[in-house]
């Protein structure tokens, strides 16, 4: 495989969180080797003992570009700590690392790019890290820039939940990290500049939503990942229904 040149500015911070000592080490070690074999990727590790501190640190300071997460750990399972970071709106790559394979639905369930059964192999960690570096990379690319009401502002649209009209006919634009942005344009507008991301749909003459933070949908109602729940008008449940259960059976689409 064939890489370009470093992007300088855009470091990468991938974060391990285990409570056995000898695995942070040994997936550090193989991270390094990572970086030394791919060196157009500037990458910073980040490594914690307890899932409650990671959880603690993100709360605070945001989140991290990709997780590797064990599942078994004192205090909280990895899958319940990934479940959290998704309520605090962090939408990092994870891949779970694991000595059993029975909380693979719940790793399902919180969007992880990856599930690999411990002893894991070099490759099976290099192979998922190949393809969720190519992804962040890719998102990164995808930028808009928008005139807010605050400035300019540039976002990718794998960080924007929803948008809604608001005020004025302002669409406030709803991200990741629980900010509100404001823009004046119509909701279509928005949405040809969003819907560069695949997973955008209209919901409605007002509403565009990001597919892949919709936790539930009532025929009155959407639950996101961040908590938020938005209502909608009821004439566009059967079709937003169809969208939403065609992302679930091919989210790559």
């Amino acid at each position: 495989m064939k890489y370009g040149s470093r992007e300088r500015g855009r470091m990468i911070n991938i974060a391990i969180c285990d409570d056995e000592p000898q695995e942070i080490e040994r997936a550090r070690s193989l991270l390094t080797r990572y970086i030394q074999e791919h060196p157009q990727y500037e990458i910073t590790i980040h490594s914690y003992a307890a899932p409650l501190e990671l959880l603690s640190y993100v709360a605070e300071n945001g989140g991290f570009d990709a997780l590797l997460l064990d599942v078994y750990m004192a205090g909280i399972l990895g899958t319940e700590a990934a479940r959290e970071l998704r309520n605090l709106g962090d939408d990092c790559e994870i891949i779970f690392l694991t000595t059993s394979r029975d909380h693979a639905i719940d790793a399902f369930e919180v969007n992880a790019a990856q599930y690999l059964v411990k002893p894991y192999t070099e490759s099976g960690i290099f192979s998922s890290l190949d393809k969720i570096l190519h992804r962040i990379n890719a998102d990164r690319r995808h930028t808009i820039t928008l005139k807010t009401s605050e400035g300019i502002t540039r976002i990718a649209p794998r960080n924007v939940v929803f948008t809604e009209t608001g005020r004025n006919n302002y669409q406030i634009i709803h991200t990741t990290q629980g900010k509100k942005l404001e823009v004046r344009m119509t909701a279509s507008e928005l949405f040809e500049m969003l819907s560069q991301n695949k997973l955008f749909v209209r919901c409605g003459a007002s509403i565009n939503l990001n597919l892949k933070y919709i936790r539930q949908i009532s025929k009155d109602a959407i639950t996101f990942d961040t908590g938020e729940h938005l209502a909608y008008p009821y004439r566009a449940y059967q079709k937003l229904k169809a969208e939403f259960l065609r992302f679930q059976m091919f989210p790559e689409d």
